[in-house]
Protein backbone atom coordinates (compact mmCIF):
# COMPACT_ATOMS: atom_id res chain seq x y z
CA UNK A 1 0.00 0.00 0.00
CA UNK A 2 2.87 2.79 0.65
CA UNK A 3 6.06 2.38 -0.37
CA UNK A 4 8.40 2.35 2.28
CA UNK A 5 11.93 3.60 0.73
CA UNK A 6 9.92 7.11 -0.69
CA UNK A 7 8.20 7.05 2.90
CA UNK A 8 11.81 6.76 4.56
CA UNK A 9 12.83 9.78 1.95
CA UNK A 10 9.59 11.86 2.50
CA UNK A 11 10.03 11.60 6.47
CA UNK A 12 13.65 12.48 7.00
CA UNK A 13 12.67 15.21 4.92
CA UNK A 14 10.17 16.41 7.29
CA UNK A 15 11.96 15.55 10.65
CA UNK A 16 14.33 17.72 9.44
CA UNK A 17 12.88 20.71 8.36
CA UNK A 18 11.76 23.08 10.84
CA UNK A 19 8.75 24.05 9.39
CA UNK A 20 7.07 20.42 9.51
CA UNK A 21 8.42 20.18 13.22
CA UNK A 22 6.82 22.56 14.37
CA UNK A 23 3.35 21.25 13.57
CA UNK A 24 2.31 18.97 16.39
CA UNK A 25 -0.09 16.86 15.80
CA UNK A 26 -1.10 14.71 12.60
CA UNK A 27 -4.01 16.74 11.63
CA UNK A 28 -1.89 20.05 11.95
CA UNK A 29 1.17 18.41 9.66
CA UNK A 30 -1.76 17.66 7.25
CA UNK A 31 -3.38 20.60 6.96
CA UNK A 32 0.11 21.93 6.80
CA UNK A 33 0.15 19.78 3.51
CA UNK A 34 -2.94 21.00 2.16
CA UNK A 35 -2.35 24.65 2.96
CA UNK A 36 0.68 24.53 1.10
CA UNK A 37 -0.17 22.42 -1.44
CA UNK A 38 2.72 20.02 -1.07
CA UNK A 39 0.35 16.78 -1.56
CA UNK A 40 1.68 15.90 -4.76
CA UNK A 41 5.23 16.37 -3.66
CA UNK A 42 4.63 13.74 -0.22
CA UNK A 43 2.26 11.35 -1.51
CA UNK A 44 3.41 8.46 0.78
CA UNK A 45 3.42 10.89 3.85
CA UNK A 46 -0.30 12.42 2.63
CA UNK A 47 -1.61 9.20 2.29
CA UNK A 48 -0.17 7.76 5.86
CA UNK A 49 -1.22 10.93 7.56
CA UNK A 50 -4.81 10.39 5.97
CA UNK A 51 -4.75 7.13 7.36
CA UNK A 52 -3.87 7.79 10.97
CA UNK A 53 -6.46 10.79 10.60
CA UNK A 54 -9.44 8.83 9.70
CA UNK A 55 -8.64 5.90 11.92
CA UNK A 56 -9.94 5.98 15.32
CA UNK A 57 -8.03 5.79 18.91
CA UNK A 58 -10.80 3.59 20.32
CA UNK A 59 -13.39 1.40 19.46
CA UNK A 60 -15.38 3.93 21.80
CA UNK A 61 -17.75 5.38 18.78
CA UNK A 62 -18.68 1.99 17.56
CA UNK A 63 -19.27 0.59 21.21
CA UNK A 64 -21.49 3.54 21.79
CA UNK A 65 -23.80 3.05 18.29
CA UNK A 66 -24.58 -0.48 19.10
CA UNK A 67 -25.57 0.34 22.96
CA UNK A 68 -27.87 2.99 21.38
CA UNK A 69 -29.07 0.79 18.91
CA UNK A 70 -29.82 -2.01 21.88
CA UNK A 71 -31.90 0.92 23.53
CA UNK A 72 -33.83 1.14 20.54
CA UNK A 73 -34.59 -1.99 19.34
CA UNK A 74 -36.80 -3.29 23.13
CA UNK A 75 -39.11 -5.77 23.21
CA UNK A 76 -42.15 -3.69 22.21
CA UNK A 77 -40.53 -2.45 18.78
CA UNK A 78 -39.49 -5.44 17.15
CA UNK A 79 -41.82 -5.75 14.70
CA UNK A 80 -40.32 -2.46 13.20
CA UNK A 81 -39.04 -2.69 9.58
CA UNK A 82 -34.87 -2.34 9.30
CA UNK A 83 -35.86 1.26 7.51
CA UNK A 84 -37.58 2.85 10.78
CA UNK A 85 -34.87 1.08 13.05
CA UNK A 86 -32.14 3.24 10.76
CA UNK A 87 -34.05 5.93 11.16
CA UNK A 88 -34.46 5.81 14.54
CA UNK A 89 -30.52 4.86 15.31
CA UNK A 90 -29.66 7.27 13.15
CA UNK A 91 -32.02 10.34 15.15
CA UNK A 92 -29.97 8.67 18.22
CA UNK A 93 -27.01 8.71 17.57
CA UNK A 94 -26.77 12.40 15.94
CA UNK A 95 -28.77 13.84 18.61
CA UNK A 96 -26.65 17.55 18.69
CA UNK A 97 -27.27 17.58 15.07
CA UNK A 98 -31.11 17.01 15.07
CA UNK A 99 -31.19 19.86 18.76
CA UNK A 100 -29.90 22.36 16.07
CA UNK A 101 -32.39 21.95 13.32
CA UNK A 102 -34.90 24.73 14.24
CA UNK A 103 -38.45 23.23 15.73
CA UNK A 104 -37.62 19.74 14.57
CA UNK A 105 -39.98 17.96 17.14
CA UNK A 106 -42.69 20.32 16.05
CA UNK A 107 -42.10 19.53 12.71
CA UNK A 108 -42.19 15.47 13.45
CA UNK A 109 -45.21 15.66 15.19
CA UNK A 110 -47.03 17.90 12.62
CA UNK A 111 -46.12 15.30 9.95
CA UNK A 112 -47.08 12.27 12.45
CA UNK A 113 -50.29 13.79 13.05
CA UNK A 114 -50.98 14.43 9.24
CA UNK A 115 -50.78 11.08 8.61
CA UNK A 116 -54.25 8.59 7.92
CA UNK A 117 -52.31 5.53 8.50
CA UNK A 118 -50.80 6.87 11.69
CA UNK A 119 -47.49 4.74 10.18
CA UNK A 120 -44.84 7.95 9.66
CA UNK A 121 -42.34 7.08 6.74
CA UNK A 122 -39.41 9.15 7.96
CA UNK A 123 -36.69 9.59 5.86
CA UNK A 124 -32.59 9.46 6.85
CA UNK A 125 -29.81 10.85 4.40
Amino acid sequence: MLNKAKLRTELSLIYENHEFRACNGALTLFQFFMENNLQSTFTETVTLLKILVATPMTTAESERCFSTLKRIKTFLRNTMTQDELNALAMLSMEKKLVTNIPDFNKKVIESFATQKDRRAKFLYK
